[in-house]
């Protein structure tokens, strides 16, 4: 019932702020189902780290162990606690995926195959990710229990190292191309990446 609830309200906000969801699909549903399958090629990995098995019972080589855990996922049971603020708790999920979804609505994937092509693109995905931070925070003040209200603190002061950090390092990028636009940036990288470029800034800085 909640599933539905939440697609409902994703539908509302999609309306109220006129974006239209099937120039999104091509490139949304690509993301989720590659979010899928790393997860279980990671999960591979870490098996073979560790001497055993893995994901190897649903499909070939355990393959649609993705699709299986989706399908669990959808069909689980939405338990709220009985303190929380009900509409918060609910939400908060909602509004973190939608703000993830607007990120990658900012990133070309081939020359004019971009949702949403602006020239403050960098900064704009910067405002996009950094909101992220809220829906954590959403989620654990919502449930009304101090655990879970200080493991969203700690979350949120991960995010906003990370943050940081990728500001810094995209500040030699931003310098390069002259530009805030993702789309140019990745144009200009035509005659040379800009990977070798920070290794020549790299070494003229410990010179």
């Amino acid at each position: 019932m909640f599933f539905f609830l939440k697609i409902l309200i994703i539908y509302i906000i999609l309306n109220y702020f006129n974006i239209d969801l099937l120039k999104g699909l091509p490139i949304i549903l690509p993301i989720l189902l590659a979010v899928a399958f790393f997860t279980v090629f990671e999960r591979k990995i870490l098996a073979s780290m560790q001497r055993r098995r893995g994901p190897n019972v649903v499909g070939l080589y355990g393959l649609l162990q993705a699709i299986a855990d989706a399908l669990k996922l959808l069909s689980k049971e939405t338990l709220i606690p009985s303190n929380s603020n009900i509409y918060i708790f609910i939400l908060s999920p909602i509004f973190t995926f939608f703000i993830s979804m607007l990120c990658w609505s900012l990133i070309p994937f081939k020359y004019n195959i971009v949702v949403s092509d602006i020239n403050l693109g960098i900064l704009f995905l910067f405002a996009f990710s950094s909101l992220g931070v809220y829906g954590i925070i959403m989620s654990g003040w919502s449930s009304n229990s101090k655990y879970s209200f200080l493991g969203a603190l700690r979350s949120s002061a991960q995010f906003i190292s990370y943050e940081i950090s990728m500001g810094l390092i995209l500040i030699p990028i931003i310098l390069y191309s002259q530009s805030f636009n993702i789309s140019e940036i990745i144009l200009n990288q035509n005659n040379i990446y800009y990977i070798f470029l920070y290794f020549h800034f790299l070494y003229y800085s410990l010179l």
